[in-house]
């Protein structure tokens, strides 16, 4: 794979992807080209003792941020609001982060994992039909969503009451007309823009249904993977000149501070400046 070094050359590498009529190009990028497209809850967990994954605490965790933190989720009226503001504070959830925009998806390349020891960088592209894509308040994503709060052995003829109740605790009309299909579907969500980080990157996510089990993630469907000449499109980061396109990003104001505008990363954006301007 040939990588980029400069934003020049990723511009024109972009420019070459044509967006179809009837459909909208998201971004993601990946600071290391060897990292899965999956959530963060269903990723592995290693240290020194053990292994394991936090989807198989999910429900826990789920349970346990709202009560130990009630304050943060006033205002949220639906489990995916929940989940949208727990992956804002860094928990592991079933939504995987997009873009609409290239050069945020380029930022989240460069990020990390450069300099001596560091990786490759990747850009994956996505290539969603407008009719496939929800918005924030659609049924199918809270049907989907509404999975984190589940028992981990749930299964659906069995335990189908308790999940109606659940998802009817926020859509109060919600009839018993769950397409079983859904539950095993990843979606295309446009996120709602009530915080300021998520319009600075222009946020949009995949939320993931189950696997063979609960713990196990669904699969982004193949016809949403960017195609020309049947072949998925990518775009490598070289991981010798990602501070030099940081930096290049910063000037197009694309940087930590203007991507992560809370008050903490703001300050550690201007004390890294510092540091790296001796």
């Amino acid at each position: 794979m040939s990588r980029v070094g400069s934003i020049t050359k990723f511009i024109e590498q972009i420019g070459k992807i044509e967006s179809r009529k009837g459909y909208t190009l998201f971004y993601r990028g990946h600071s290391n080209e060897s990292y899965e497209s999956i959530p963060s809850v269903f990723r592995k967990i290693e240290n020194d003792s053990s292994t394991g994954f936090f989807s198989d605490k999910e429900d826990s965790l789920f349970k346990n941020m709202v009560m130990q933190c009630p304050q943060e989720f006033i205002g949220c009226y639906s489990t995916l609001e929940y989940l949208v503001k727990m992956q804002h504070y860094g928990l592991p959830t079933r939504l995987l982060d997009l873009t609409t925009n290239p050069l945020v998806a380029l930022y989240f390349a460069c990020c990390s994992h450069y300099g001596k020891g560091g990786k490759n960088g990747e850009i994956l592209v996505y290539e969603v039909p407008n009719e496939d894509i929800k918005f924030f308040n659609s049924d199918t994503a809270a049907v989907i969503g509404n999975l984190a709060k589940m028992p981990r052995n749930f299964q659906y003829q069995k335990d189908r009451g308790r999940f109606l109740h659940e998802i009817q605790a926020e859509k109060p009309y919600f009839k018993d007309e769950i397409d079983i299909g859904h539950l095993s579907s990843v979606q295309c969500v446009k996120a709602k823009l009530d915080n300021r980080r998520i319009t600075q990157q222009s946020g949009a996510f995949f939320i993931f249904g189950m696997g063979d089990a609960i713990n196990l993630p669904a699969k982004i469907p193949y016809p949403y993977i960017c195609k020309r000449d049947n072949t998925p499109v990518t775009i490598g980061i070289s991981q010798t000149n990602k501070k030099k396109m940081l930096t290049e990003l910063a000037e197009l104001s694309i940087s930590e501070a203007s991507l992560f505008p809370e008050i903490d990363s703001v300050a550690r954006h201007l004390k890294n400046q510092v540091v790296e301007a001796l």
